[in-house]
């Protein structure tokens, strides 16, 4: 029987369990209902909100039970590979301050960046293991709202009106959370065995990143779908290849950059071309040797583009910027992490493990081909992303039982599905 969460599963008469479920409530319709629409008002935003709803949802398991228990989860998590390998990550982000040509405007981002990475670990470790349906409908909504606001603007604009018009940069920004978190919601109703709602919520977002302002989506929407086909029977087999190629593409970027460099050269390509862009990343990297290494120290590669020493053609992405400003040892834990996570998603069951990968998928993308991918908004759209996808996979307890890949899992999954 499990004590730690069944006061907010049931109707109680325990005020502390009533607060609870409302904060729990608040909190995740920050994420699943606000956010997805208020992104559009401003690039502010989405900063702002996130820490307010992950403190809730902290609160909320505060009031419920042991005031020390998402402390103690936390600590827990770290005693894994993917714990330590992102402890060293921060370590080794913390050490590189040393040698960062700017360490006053690094430090800043570095605090700022690990105080969300803990607040959304922490948020996580404070989600119940069941979630209430009641409040995972809130996702589908907040998606389909997003989204229809977004065509809305841009059917209004193509017939000339300007009564509903965002800031520049927020439609893409808010277009690219918008693929992501489609495939929770689309999961979540997969669950409940809605699949025409389903499939009508990656079609509309599929219509967003299509006609909408910007074309940062296209790419990450286009390769969402491909893996969810290709995932769609086979999840767990599929979470452990891309699991290889996504760490792969991290570790071994620089020899990418190698190859671009003799093709171009091979082909004689033009200089506007993306294989020549990424083949100047490898002249960069062979002028300090030992820096792909070490790295430049954080914020090493923003510093280099200001002044001048990385051209203004090359790729600027969050994997280069990574290998810029880390190094060797900083691609090879952000490889590890990547690994683990892809692992984990196929491992969720036929019901939500595709979509987990095709969301993930999504996003690793968007992070190997965009700039966007190294601003604050990003990782507090991931914790958002996280949150989300996590609560999807946790309430599908009342529903139907998840059927998993292997039969050796649904053996293993029988007796957890008998006490549910």
């Amino acid at each position: 029987m499990d004590h730690g969460d069944h006061s907010i599963s049931k109707a109680t008469l325990d005020p502390a369990a009533d607060a609870a479920a409302m904060l729990l409530r608040l909190g995740f319709a920050i994420f699943a209902l606000v956010i997805p629409s208020a992104i559009l008002l401003s690039r502010w935003v989405i900063v702002v909100l996130v820490p307010i709803g992950a403190v809730l949802i902290i609160l909320s398991t505060i009031l419920r039970g042991d005031p020390f228990q998402v402390v103690k989860s936390l600590v827990a998590s770290l005693f894994t590979i993917p714990g330590m390998t992102g402890l060293f990550l921060a370590i080794w982000a913390i050490l590189s301050l040393a040698w960062a040509p700017n360490p006053s405007v690094a430090a800043l981002k570095l605090s700022k960046t690990i105080g969300v990475i803990m607040l959304g670990l922490l948020a996580v470790q404070a989600l119940p293991r069941r979630m209430r349906a009641s409040n995972l409908h809130l996702i589908t909504i907040g998606v389909g709202l997003g989204a229809v606001l977004i065509l809305t603007t841009v059917g209004l604009e193509a017939l000339g009106s300007a009564s509903l018009r965002f800031p520049s940069v927020t439609p893409g920004r808010a277009t690219i959370l918008l693929t992501c978190l489609s495939w929770a919601a689309a999961a979540w109703m997969l669950i409940k065995n809605r699949r025409i709602i389903a499939a009508g919520l990656i079609a509309l977002v599929f219509c967003v990143a299509l006609f909408g302002q910007t074309g940062e989506a296209v790419v990450p929407v286009g390769v969402g779908l491909l893996v969810f086909a290709l995932a769609w029977a086979v999840p767990e087999r599929a979470g452990r290849l891309l699991a290889g190629i996504v760490a792969t593409l991290v570790i071994f970027a620089p020899m990418l950059a190698w190859l671009s460099k003799m093709v171009a050269r091979g082909f004689s390509l033009g200089q506007d071309s993306a294989v020549t862009a990424l083949g100047l990343w490898w002249d960069v990297a062979m002028t300090a040797p030992l820096r792909l290494m070490t790295g430049r120290g954080l914020d090493g590669a923003s510093s280099a583009r200001e002044a001048g020493t990385i051209p203004v053609n090359a790729p600027s992405t969050l994997i280069s910027d990574i290998w810029v400003d880390l190094g060797l040892l900083g691609a090879l834990g952000f490889g590890i992490l990547a690994f683990h996570v892809f692992r984990a998603a196929g491992r969720f069951g036929l019901e939500v493990a595709p979509l987990a990968l095709a969301g993930l998928a999504s996003a690793f993308t968007f992070a190997l081909i965009d700039r966007g991918a190294t601003q604050t908004w990003w990782m507090n759209g991931m914790t958002v992303f996280a949150i989300v996808l996590l609560s999807v996979e946790r309430g599908r307890y009342r529903t139907v039982r998840p059927r998993a890949s292997m039969k050796s899992r649904a053996t293993d999954n029988e007796p957890n599905v008998a006490a549910a």
